[in-house]
């Protein structure tokens, strides 16, 4: 296959709208084809970006209220500057109201998604794992898990590593990996899939700061680490910090058994 020919099934692949005879064809191709591979990457990474971008278009109650009751916070000085310059160029008499109604809902998605950044990273990852167990979200399927690690790792440039966890007693592989970014964050995502409920693992640099509200924290006294459980929609999370880097682990598997994996896994930093 020609690269010309495969970019244009590399779109349908990752808009999922390949036929099974499409995929395995695109699919050989991208094993062999580092340029295409590249491509394929950039892709994926585009649809993640405008589909966080258009979460973010649904303003979290508490800010809604805030704004609505005139007691909203002030934005940071950084989102201050942007919020100025965007105001500036509305200002100029060439922009019709079209242009200046384009601008302002531009300004108003910054500003959600600062507030989002911080506050939604760890129930995003629930969402993604419902959206890639949905099918919904396509990544190559790759041969070995160390494979996955090094694509990830050359991803963020270095910056922090996916935890690479070895789940084979569990009987579940790692079969692919892809990067999702949350506000100004990436996310490093490795999937494990086998024989029981599929587990999909978050990594990103962060704090106890990204805990979501109403977790239930655990402490393990042996590691010495605080294991913080949440769920949504029936699935479950587990988050817990190893120096600078946070991984979350999530699941529809019971509880129990996540975080008795989660604990197993983790090491003390």
């Amino acid at each position: 296959m020609k690269c010309e020919d495969a970019r244009e099934l590399i779109t349908g692949l990752v808009d999922g709208e390949l036929s099974a005879a499409e995929r395995q064809t695109i699919g050989s191709h991208l094993q062999d084809c580092s340029r295409c591979q590249w491509v394929h990457e950039q892709e994926l990474r585009l649809k993640q970006e405008v589909r966080a971008a258009a979460q973010s278009l649904s303003a979290p109650a508490e800010l809604r209220n805030r704004v609505l009751a005139g007691s909203g916070r002030l934005p940071e000085a950084g989102d201050r500057r942007r919020a100025s310059r965007i105001f500036a160029w509305l200002s100029r008499p060439a922009l019709g109201p079209a242009f200046a109604l384009v601008a302002l809902f531009v300004l108003v998605l910054a500003l959600v998604q600062a507030w989002r950044s911080e506050e939604d990273i760890a129930l995003s990852a629930l969402q993604l794992h419902q959206e890639i167990a949905a099918g919904k979200i396509t990544f190559v399927h790759e041969q070995s898990q160390e494979e996955i690690k090094n694509k990830l790792l050359r991803a963020v440039r270095g910056r922090f590593p996916p935890m690479g966890y070895d789940l084979s007693m569990q009987k579940l592989g790692a079969v692919g990996g892809l990067v999702h970014r949350v506000g100004d964050r990436d996310m490093l995502v490795t999937i494990y899939q086998g024989d029981g409920p599929a587990v999909t693992c978050y990594t990103f640099l962060g704090s106890e700061k990204d805990v979501p509200e109403n977790a239930q924290a655990v402490f393990d006294a042996e590691k010495k680490i605080t294991f913080y459980t949440f769920a949504r929609d029936g699935e479950n999370g587990v988050f817990h910090r190893e120096g600078e880097v946070i991984c979350i682990l999530v699941s529809k598997m019971p509880m129990p058994e996540l975080l008795a994996l989660a604990r197993s896994k983790a090491r003390h930093v």
